[in-house]
């Protein structure tokens, strides 16, 4: 049994959306689109960054200009950072973290070193920052407890915590009195900005936390850690992890955006220091440092290292450590979505993109719903991201849409694209372009049936015809008849907007306004009538020279409400018009023969197309079929175009139709034969002066109302 159309295009969109889901997914694994991937995170990051998330109780002393200026070069004594951590012990700080190097003994005076122990000693709260390095250098029995993390996790051996040869410690005298070390390493991903920080080095066995997670355990007060799966528990906060065992940070906004508000020149608190030991009142009110945790950085020009983040590409390092231990103290790391849930979503986009292509029919709705699709899919990541914390990829399911698009774009022109094109290259040959157009687009409309509306419809058909067939061979007949419809119907249709509706032998029957609406219907149809006789004028000089007769034409043209659609029947329809409309229109073309006119028009089409076109009337008549009469007009040209040798011609011709609505036959009598001397080819005026001759003769009854009556078509 074959399979329906319908099922066709559903297998289509199957395999369409397998085989772009195959392509991406393959695509993904070998991490050629990681660099724009993490581009987008940072427009994410960038985008719904909410600084107001921002703990209020992490501060930054900073180390800058004005701090240099007033206390001198750099390196400063030690015996300043003892100052400082002392002003922050009696003010209540919670923890103090340096993100500054004592690799070396002060190069000022050993007791400085010394001096700056005995205060962090004392302090009991302070945390300075060690190195990874390259070179094998094992932390010491004393220091283990003070640069080491105990981690509960069973399969510790596995590919992280990752391995260092060594650690670069403080000077022992400074090592030893803090309350915690940690490592400030950082580590970029492919394309430069920092975004994770691993949490946890191993060195010779020992676990060494970064500095981030030793301030976070002191200040949560957890004795250890512990790595159940992808997430890190340090007391009662939990974080979540990648793969590696890395912190993806989920970023409150640039320096000044958080931490802005909490920034504070070192030099202020060393001149409050100075202040307080001399027994005065302070500048620097110490109550804004209770229970804060206070990082000291440099943020001089050439005092810091500058790291590329998503908000810049010399952002101070000190903000991803402040960013870390934010994430650390209230558990609110980013975490990516699990690979199946990723694929999963791949797969369902790919296949609704492709199915959307295949099953809808309209272009604009396969393009809007693929559109639908991809601004659907940014609100989920959105969402996910700014209210969930988590990452969803973004670039390949949005590039795969695209894909899928394309794709299915190519199948279908491929496959029924082609079919479509020679269908409706055979149907426009036999109907309109807006027929065959309104077919392709909605075959399910073809039914029988129809509509009223007001149209224009021409008729016009070759004169004397027979007697030029009997004069010529059937195949020179053919060659002949088809040039001259050709012309015609180039005209009408693409030059007017007209709709050649059918051939009628040597005759053409066309719709102006159907299927297509067009106000300007009967202007529209005047026109092409007066361009078809131009264009048959020209060719009549054609033929002529190659010894073919010499065709001629009438037309008729009639507007009002007709009866427009499919009629015919089940097996057999056509799209046609039926009323008393178009019986008139044929009827006209018919009559122009009687008057020796080229086109003859009714009365609703020269109301329409008054502004557009130059008209005389020619008589109230009384066509066969039809028991009242009408006015009938001819069409003379566009308006204002009326050559000037037929002006004369035409108003004695309208004065003689006025003394004969009167009855005054012998003026009419004159004026039509003066009509006729000016315009020996002028049919009316020969038509008017044979009855106004014969009415002088033997007038008509008391009761004539000028009708005249057509006893033939």
């Amino acid at each position: 049994m074959p399979l329906s159309p319908r099922t066709k295009k559903i297998f289509s969109a199957l395999a369409v959306g397998m085989a772009v889901y195959a392509l991406v997914a393959g695509l993904r694994m070998t991490r050629w689109f990681e660099v724009v991937e993490l581009k987008a995170f940072d427009h994410l990051v960038r985008r719904h960054a909410d600084p107001a998330k921002a703990d209020s109780n992490l501060l930054l002393l900073a180390i800058d200009e004005s701090s240099l200026e007033a206390f001198g070069r750099w390196p400063w004594p030690r015996d300043r950072y003892g100052y400082v951590v002392r002003y922050l012990k009696r003010a209540g700080a919670k923890a103090v973290v340096f993100d500054v190097m004592f690799f070396e003994p002060d190069e000022n005076a050993e007791e400085f070193d010394q001096s700056f122990a005995d205060d962090m000693q004392a302090a009991g709260n302070v945390f300075l920052p060690m190195l990874f390095q390259a070179e094998p250098a094992p932390i010491s029995a004393e220091l283990q407890a003070r640069a080491t993390v105990k981690l509960e996790r069973a399969d510790i051996e596995q590919a992280w915590p990752a391995r260092h040869e060594g650690v670069k410690l403080p000077i022992p005298v400074l090592a030893q009195q803090t309350q915690g070390l940690g490592v400030i390493n950082l580590s970029a991903d492919a394309d430069g900005p920092t975004r994770r920080v691993p949490l946890v080095g191993q060195v010779n066995g020992n676990l060494v936390p970064h500095l981030s997670l030793a301030v976070a355990q002191y200040v949560l007060g957890a004795s250890q850690v512990a790595v159940k799966r992808d997430r890190m528990h340090i007391g009662s906060r939990t974080v979540p992890l990648d793969a590696n065992g890395n912190l993806l940070i989920d970023w409150h906004g640039s320096l000044e955006q958080t931490y802005h508000a909490g920034k504070y020149s070192i030099g202020r608190v060393l001149q409050a220091f100075a202040q307080q030991e001399k027994g005065e009142r302070a500048d620097l009110d110490a109550s804004l440092f209770k229970d804060k945790i206070v990082f000291v950085a440099g943020t001089a020009a050439g005092l810091y290292d500058l790291r590329v983040t998503p908000f810049s590409s010399a952002t101070p390092g000190v903000l991803i450590h402040m960013a870390v231990l934010d994430n650390l103290l209230h558990g609110q790391a980013l975490q990516t979505a699990p690979a199946w849930f990723s694929l999963s979503i791949l797969m369902l986009l790919c296949l609704a993109s492709a199915g959307a292509f295949m099953l809808f029919p309209s272009y604009p709705v396969k393009f809007g719903v693929t559109i639908g699709l991809a601004v659907a899919y940014y609100a989920l990541v959105a969402h996910a991201f700014a209210g969930h914390e988590w990452w969803l990829e973004l670039v390949f399911p949005e590039v795969a849409l695209a894909l899928t698009f394309g794709t299915a774009a190519t199948v279908e022109y491929v496959t029924e694209g082609k079919q479509r094109r020679l269908m409706r290259a055979a149907f426009d040959k036999y109907m309109s372009a807006e027929v065959v157009e309104e077919i392709m687009r909605n075959p399910a409309a073809i039914k029988l049936g129809g509509e009223k509306k007001e149209i224009s419809i021409l008729f016009s058909d070759i004169a004397g015809f027979t007697t030029i067939s009997e004069k010529m061979s059937p195949e020179d007949l053919v060659t002949l008849l088809n040039r001259y419809l050709s012309a015609m119907t180039t005209i009408i249709k693409r030059q007017h907007r007209g709709n050649v509706n059918k051939y009628l032998g040597d005759g053409i029957m066309a719709l102006f306004g159907a299927p297509l609406n067009d106000p300007t219907h009967a202007s529209l149809a005047c026109y092409a009538a007066l361009d078809c006789q131009a264009e048959l004028a020209r060719l009549r000089q054609i033929w002529k020279q190659e010894g073919l007769p010499e065709i001629g034409a009438r037309i008729g043209i009639n507007s009002g409400p007709c009866i427009v659609g499919n009629m015919g029947s089940e097996e057999r329809m056509e799209y046609t018009v039926t009323g008393d409309s178009v019986n008139l229109a044929s009827r006209l073309e018919g009559a122009s023969k009687y008057y020796d006119t080229l086109i003859l028009i009714g009365q609703r089409t020269a109301e329409l197309a008054k502004n557009d076109v130059e008209v005389r009337e020619i008589d109230l008549l009384r066509v066969k079929g039809k028991k009242d009469p009408v006015v009938v007009f001819e069409l003379l040209a566009r308006k204002g175009q009326v050559e000037e040798k037929r002006r004369p011609g035409i108003d004695r011709y309208l004065e003689g139709l006025a003394a004969y609505k009167k009855r005054d036959f012998a003026t009419a009598c004159a004026r039509f034969s003066e009509a006729v001397t000016l315009d020996p080819s002028d049919g009316p005026s020969r038509v008017y002066l044979e009855r106004a001759t014969d009415y002088s003769q033997m007038p008509p009854s008391p009761g004539w109302d000028g009708v005249y009556e057509m006893t033939s078509k």
